[in-house]
């Protein structure tokens, strides 16, 4: 046993299916590696070669729905846990943000979601820009009112937004969505829950803080670092660990403290 798997004794994954989006790089990709320190058998979806050795990998663009559908055709049998990690920053076309970060990721969701073993689970990466969901609820609700891909694009070309918009939005959509589906999935023994990171050192942070601006700054200043990729990965596996059957419909922030401070007035916007 290699000195990393001996801190990772209380994730129950030995023999679980898994899929994971994004796990080329980042996030995804350090769950991916715990993922098989944990005995699961792994099925990796990303756009670029993984180099790990899981168990199946399947190229897929998750802006484009023939791809993703392709995907899930290439995954035979069922699984116990989708963990949709795959995203992109705001820095990309607004469209391709909504296709990525929303309209993808619930159209693989919906296209698993009846071969999800009981006792499974869905978890979602959202983020600290979608805290505010509750004061767009009306819109985030009428995008996911949306019965497909297609209809989806359609309302997002509707509705047009600059890249900082809609990165947030997408992501108070994933959180709306995870309640929405956790509702649904839980009279099917599938719990769904988001975890949503503060600023997250990965290759890509360099584009979130030139969509974002200053605020990530701030965040980082007040908690002291960034996360890594491990300080997530840990949080997504916790949720969606099988032994965790009362957990669901929930949002969970990893942030190192920023949103509370918010709230509890020792970190002030603008300061």
């Amino acid at each position: 046993m290699s000195s990393t798997s001996a801190t990772t004794p209380h994730f129950a994954f030995r023999d679980k299916r898994v899929v994971v989006t994004g796990a080329a790089s980042g996030i995804g990709r350090r769950v991916a590696e715990l993922l098989l320190e944990a005995d699961a058998k792994v099925i990796a979806l990303d756009r670029n070669a993984v180099d790990l050795p899981v168990n199946q990998f399947v190229r897929t663009n998750m802006a484009d729905p023939a791809s993703i559908e392709a995907a899930a055709k290439a995954i035979v049998g069922e699984i116990d846990v989708l963990l949709n990690i795959a995203g992109v920053p705001g820095t990309v076309e607004p469209e391709t943000t909504m296709r990525v970060n929303v309209l993808g990721l619930r159209m693989l969701t919906e296209l698993f979601v009846p071969r999800i073993n009981r006792g499974g689970a869905i978890t979602n990466v959202a983020s600290i820009a979608g805290a505010q969901w509750q004061a767009h609820l009306d819109e985030v609700q009428r995008l996911l009112a949306t019965p497909d891909y297609d209809t989806g694009v359609a309302w997002v070309r509707d509705h047009p937004m600059d890249g900082k918009r809609a990165y947030d939005f997408s992501k108070e959509c994933v959180v709306v969505l995870t309640k929405q589906h956790g509702r649904f999935l839980r009279e099917h023994g599938v719990r769904v829950n988001s975890v949503s990171p503060g600023p997250v050192h990965t290759p890509i942070l360099k584009d979130f803080r030139a969509s974002v601006g200053p605020i990530l700054d701030l965040v980082t200043r007040e908690t002291g670092r960034d996360a890594t990729a491990d300080d997530i990965a840990r949080v997504l596996l916790f949720v969606s660990d099988p032994v965790l059957q009362w957990l669901n419909a929930t949002d969970v922030q990893v942030d190192g403290g920023f949103m509370s401070g918010l709230v509890g007035g020792w970190v002030k916007l603008g300061s």
